[in-house]
């Protein structure tokens, strides 16, 4: 259940307003918030003339931002600013970031991976950049349509020590639980990343790899094996470089996994199917890359790492053919 937010609202900007980004200005705006949703396409132009509907598993709502465009520098400065970009599309943003940044701006980077982050902290700083995830089945069902498999979405957030949360960072949160999401503030942005990459990581390889959906992954006990080495593989990685988690990320993820409806795809998944690029370096590339670093072997990861770089190829190659 949302509350509509009473006194001051919080400015929101959102960069690449796919599944994940329309949803959260979606979620903003229709609470009271001004939103300003940064896209281009079909969708874009959908959401600027209609609005956004979302169809979540047990309501319908609708939501109209404040504005859609398509260029960062007609947005202005901006409370919060939401990176919802893929990984790949990231390099070509920084340039433009800066233009959306106030004295009490705070960024928080939504993307697959464990490097983006850091990107963003480079360009604008480490004190303003929060990194984040969300817990999420999102995608977009038609132009202006968002598709949500489950409710609440989780979103989860914390800033890069020796940073602590600013009163911005905490505000968010309340604004974002407000709005109905399951939000959380943490003290260190940077375990936030590493316990998504390392379910994302072993689920977008496989499901993108095999076809299959969660039901399937979740009901072959050879599957679970694999999965369940790949998500050990990271989990490793992450302990050598440093990381410290409250409780065994390789349990959350399988937990995670189970509670997902049986035709849930990754994002990588559909990505695949629509011949559209896909994130495998930020993920299973930078599992493996970061092994070879800390001397933690990566096998499987290596294995599944190798084979979407090859269906990846395959799908190029078939296309220089036609």
């Amino acid at each position: 259940m949302y509350r509509r937010t009473r006194g001051a609202t919080m400015k929101i900007a959102v960069i690449g307003a796919g599944g994940v980004g329309a949803y959260i200005g979606a979620v903003f705006a229709r609470t009271g918030h001004p939103v300003a949703l940064v896209a281009r396409g079909a969708h874009a132009e959908a959401m600027a003339v209609n609005g956004i509907t979302v169809h979540a598993p047990t309501q319908t709502w609708h939501a109209r931002p404040a504005m859609v465009t398509d260029d960062c520098a007609t947005v202005g400065t901006a409370d919060v600013v939401f990176v919802c970009l893929k990984t790949y599309q990231l390099d070509a943003l920084l340039p433009a970031l800066p233009l959306l940044i106030g004295p009490r701006t705070v960024v928080v980077t939504l993307q697959n991976g464990i490097d983006a982050y850091a990107t963003v902290a480079a360009t604008i700083g480490a004190e303003r950049t929060l990194a984040g995830l969300v817990y999420c089945e999102l995608h977009v069902e038609a132009p202006g349509v968002i598709r949500s498999g489950i409710e609440p979405v989780r979103l989860v957030f914390g800033p890069i020590p020796p940073t602590v949360p600013s009163a911005v960072a905490h505000a968010l949160q309340s604004a974002a639980s407000q709005a109905g999401m399951d939000a959380t503030c943490v003290p260190d942005g940077r375990v936030v990343v590493w316990r998504k990459a390392i379910f994302v990581a072993a689920m977008s390889a496989v499901t993108t790899i095999s076809g299959a959906g969660m039901g399937l992954l979740r009901d072959d006990a050879e599957a679970q094996i694999m999965v369940t080495a790949a998500l050990t593989e990271a989990y490793s990685v992450a302990i050598a470089e440093g990381m410290v988690f409250a409780e065994d990320p390789v349990a959350s993820a399988l937990a995670i996994a189970a509670s997902m409806p049986a035709t849930a795809r990754s994002s990588m998944s559909r990505d695949d199917a629509a011949g559209r690029p896909l994130e495998h370096e930020a993920l299973s590339g930078a599992i493996v890359r970061r092994g070879r670093a800390v001397g933690v072997p990566t096998p499987v990861n290596q294995a599944l790492y190798t084979l979407l770089r090859l269906k990846i190829a395959a799908r190029t190659e078939q296309a220089r053919t036609q």
